[in-house]
């Protein structure tokens, strides 16, 4: 996930949970797709955690 941006992250979780509510998943790869949504979703939440800090960080540098 080095190389993975947010949007990136955030379109291919939107996209196995589609498949999700759709069956179009086999069993067989039911596992491997649920925890790769589990990884994508961790990714994006430390994501938005990361900005909203940094952002935080320069509203109060500006004195806003």
């Amino acid at each position: 996930m080095e190389n993975l941006t947010y949007e990136q992250a955030a379109q291919e979780l939107d996209q196995i949970l589609a498949e999700l509510k759709t069956d179009k998943i086999s069993i067989d790869k039911l596992a491997d797709k649920v925890e790769r949504a589990a990884q994508l979703a961790s990714f994006c939440s430390q994501k938005l955690k990361s900005t909203e800090g940094k952002i935080t960080e320069i509203i109060t540098k500006l004195g806003l």
